[in-house]
């Protein structure tokens, strides 16, 4: 008997079906209650706002402030609590984060403490990209 193999709905962009398909745990989680999570937060970093787009600019512009260009250019998954080491346990361990963020919050910080670092973060992407934009 074979696996059976997950089914896309149609309107799943691709952003949710790299980010679904990312973590082996996540496979534990139906992917239409993923994708209602992903629209739930418009996409945008949970900490600091940032959205995928902007996340590609400053990449694209700072690129010695990822590790080797390996990270940056789109949002991650964090896990709100990381002792919780399997993503698919609980969709409400999940948080959708920019690489600055979700590289500084580390298993050090919660996420009640790094939404009040992520707003300071946000002010300085801003200036990021304000003067990017004025380039």
């Amino acid at each position: 008997m074979g696996r059976k193999r997950k089914v896309y709905s149609i309107n799943l962009s691709e952003e949710v079906k790299r980010l679904y398909n990312s973590k082996t745990g996540l496979k534990l989680i139906d992917i239409d209650v993923f994708q209602k999570w992903y629209d739930s937060k418009n996409g945008c970093c949970d900490y600091c706002g940032l959205t995928s787009n902007e996340s590609l600019i400053l990449f694209n512009n700072y690129p010695q402030s990822t590790r080797g260009g390996r990270r940056g250019k789109r949002l991650e998954l964090d896990r709100i609590d990381p002792s919780i080491k399997n993503y698919g346990q609980n969709i409400k361990n999940l948080a959708l984060a920019c690489y600055w963020c979700n590289n500084a919050k580390t298993n050090y910080f919660t996420f009640e403490e790094f939404k009040k670092i992520g707003e300071k973060m946000k002010e300085i992407q801003q200036i990021r990209l304000n003067n990017i934009n004025k380039r």
